[in-house]
Formats: C-alpha cells, structure tokens, sequence
C-alpha cells in the first residue's frame, strides 16, 4: 500500500509540473514587415535561434506585412508579436495584449515619422504639401509611414485625405522612396531610419530628397519630421500562456548588443516598456479604432 500511495503521489506531482509549466512544441513570433518578408525573416531570424535557444523550443520568426498584422492577431496564429506602437495600442486596448518589452534599436528605443519629396520640388513646409501626390503605408495602421505625420499635419489644421491632389497607399516604403525620386508623386511618409538604410545599400543617396519640417532631437540622430515615439513593442497575446511570456520578457531584455541577434537585427536589446500614452493621444486626435469613440 505504501508504495502504491507513492506511485501515485509522484504521478500526480508529474502531472501537476506538466499541466503548470507548459511546453510549446513551437513559439511563433509575429514580427512586422514593413520592408517585405525576406528583409525581415535576413533580420530576425538569429533573434528567433536566440529564443529557441533560451526556450529549449523551437521559436519560429513569422514575418507580417503591415496588412496582414491585426489578422492575424485576431486568428491566433501566433504567440507573440513584434510590432509598432499603433498595432500595440489597438491590440492592448481590443485583443487583450500585454506588452512585454520595447526596442532599443541602434538609434535608441524612439523613433518618428519622415516626410520626404524631391530635392528642387520646393516642398519643404507642411504647407507646401497642400494639392500634392502623396504616398503612405496602410491608412490607419501604419505607425511611422502614417499616423505619426498624419497627426502632425492634424495639429497645423491640414488634412491628407482632404488637402492633398491625392493620398494613395503602398506596400513598402522603399517603393514609397523611390517612387519619389522618379518623381511619380510629390512626397511620401516613410519611418526615420529608411532613407539611411537605402543610402547605406546604395539605392538613393540622401542628398535626393529634402526631409518637410525637418527636426532635431538629441534622442533620435535620424532624419526626421515628427515627434518622437517609442519603438516597436514585443506583446504577448491573450491566450499566450503567463510563464511562457514571463519567460519571454526575461530572455529579450538579456539579450546583449553584442549577441548575433541583435547584430543581425540591428538592436540594442530591449527596454521596459514604455508608456503609450503619447501613441493613444494621436490615435484619438485621429479617431482611430479603437479609440474613435
């Protein structure tokens, strides 16, 4: 009899660290692509062999055009996501999400919005962009190729999808840039940061374009137009498993500058997360759902 009670005191303690303590056959984390898939998986794929590492599980890196981000939230087909501030906000405020860590990228864990036309258009003010072509990312959606300059504008009285020849949207800002260089349209709102890294792979050289409203900061070295916000956020999901993203949290802000996958993803590491206030202040101005009631 005393063996038989602890046969099954030690089944039923086997079982209790099984069911408490879950392990994933497979993480997925869902990370934005804004640049296409290819770009993203070439610059996340060592944080994703980091992960796998840390967990003991395989960690797979799901690339996600901005289009397919809240879709995909809403299906459940990943554990996490890696994403702007404005796809945090909405999916903090409507799917429950808990926000783990920021990027630190290598400029810092800030960033802003760009608007760029042609050198020579004359185009410098954001009053020069009244009955001109534009471009963007996915209306409202688009952190730093949208809502951030859209709010700009809201708050000197000019309106895109109003005041503008025309306000189209694309898929990817190096098309945006480009398609500004050859003078298709009159400007485009791309994310800091873009322009140098196409003028770092040779495609545009940074003295073809005029920055509107350009700023300065001492946060952010980039070129830029807008405020400044904070990164992207590593959420977890709401049915993502508490020691799971526990674990997660603890793993990203680890991670060191000099590690393979923060080389390769150009990082820093991570931060504590930092507050979205300033990101809802702008979506409410703007009345984006969730926040346009």
């Amino acid at each position: 009899m005393r063996h038989i009670k602890l046969f099954i005191s030690s089944f039923l303690l086997v079982l209790l660290l099984s069911t408490s303590v879950p392990g994933y056959a497979e993480i997925k984390i869902g990370v934005l692509a804004p640049r296409g898939k290819l770009k993203a998986i070439k610059r996340w794929q060592n944080f994703g062999i980091y992960m796998s590492e840390k967990f003991g599980d395989t960690v797979t890196i799901v690339p996600l055009p901005p289009v397919d981000v809240i879709s995909t939230i809403k299906s459940g087909e990943v554990d996490f996501i890696l994403t702007n501030p404005v796809h945090t906000a909405q999916i903090v405020k409507m799917h429950n999400g808990k926000t783990l860590a920021t990027l630190n990228k290598s400029a810092g864990p800030f960033f802003a919005g760009v608007i760029i036309s042609k050198k020579g258009s004359g185009i410098e003010q954001a009053e020069d962009l009244n009955g001109k072509s534009v471009m963007s990312l996915k209306f409202k959606a688009a952190a730093g190729a949208y809502t951030f300059q859209t709010y700009h504008l809201h708050v000197k009285g000019i309106n895109p999808h109003k005041d503008f020849s025309s306000m189209r949207s694309g898929k990817k800002q190096d098309d945006l840039v480009l398609a500004v260089k050859a003078g298709v349209i009159d400007a485009a709102f791309i994310r800091s940061g873009i322009l140098e890294s196409m003028s770092r792979e040779n495609k545009i050289k940074m003295n073809e374009f005029i920055i509107v409203d350009k700023q300065k900061n001492d946060k952010l070295k980039l070129a830029h137009s807008t405020r400044l916000y904070p990164e992207w956020y590593l959420t977890a999901l709401e049915n993502t498993d508490s020691e799971i993203s526990d674990r997660a949290r603890k793993f990203v802000l680890a991670l060191t500058p000099q590690h393979p996958a923060a080389i390769s993803a150009r990082i820093n590491g991570f931060v504590e997360p930092i507050s979205l206030n300033e990101i809802v202040v702008a979506l409410t101005a703007l009345k984006i759902k969730p926040f346009d009631q």
